[in-house]
């Protein structure tokens, strides 16, 4: 009787350790979402050196306190363009840098330019490590004068689902921007 008490103990402890063993880590999102506070666009010149910056920046992120934006795109007729976007979170101290996390997760993210109203076509965006289009990097194309109007900028993130002719509908949309652009 002794016995089989004993061996009833170690088949109730081995069952106890085996189900408290075996239980699973609560899942972490895939994507923990960061704050964005700031979107900045920098234009260089094809050929040329000067640079112009326009800026977004939401201190505290969506919701809460309105955005601040005062800046508008403004370039010259008949020139191209380099753009260069970073995005920030400008809340901690020092500011944390998102661009090089969407770099490193090229494959679930894209930004999208629209312009509206104004004569701008946009093209050579940089990729993923897959091709698709990435747009960290991207060349403006200018016509003659005109505007205001607008290009607004999105960043959508698309994990497993990314497509190379994805329209801006697909995904979650991370950040969006109008900003007000004009060619003189």
């Amino acid at each position: 009787m002794k016995k089989q008490l004993s061996y009833l103990m170690v088949a109730l402890l081995m069952v106890t350790f085996v189900a408290t063993g075996c239980k699973k880590d609560p899942q972490k999102p895939e994507n923990e979402e960061e704050l964005i506070t700031t979107l900045r666009l920098t234009f260089t010149e094809v050929g040329g050196t000067a640079t112009s910056t326009v800026t977004f920046k939401d201190a505290d992120g969506p919701g809460g306190n309105a955005p601040t934006q005062n800046e508008q795109i403004i370039l010259a007729p008949n020139k191209q363009y380099n753009c260069t976007v970073q995005v920030l979170d400008e809340s901690k101290s020092p500011a944390k840098d998102i661009t090089i996390e969407i770099n490193a997760e090229a494959n679930d993210h894209q930004f999208y330019f629209q312009p509206n109203g104004v004569n701008i076509t946009i093209n050579g965006l940089n990729t993923d490590p897959n091709g698709r289009p990435l747009g960290v990097t991207s060349r403006w194309n200018c016509g003659a004068v005109s505007g205001p109007g607008t290009v607004k900028v999105t960043l959508k993130h698309k994990p497993g689902s990314k497509g190379s002719n994805d329209p801006v509908t697909v995904g979650e949309t991370d950040i969006e921007v109008n900003f007000v652009a004009r060619i003189q």
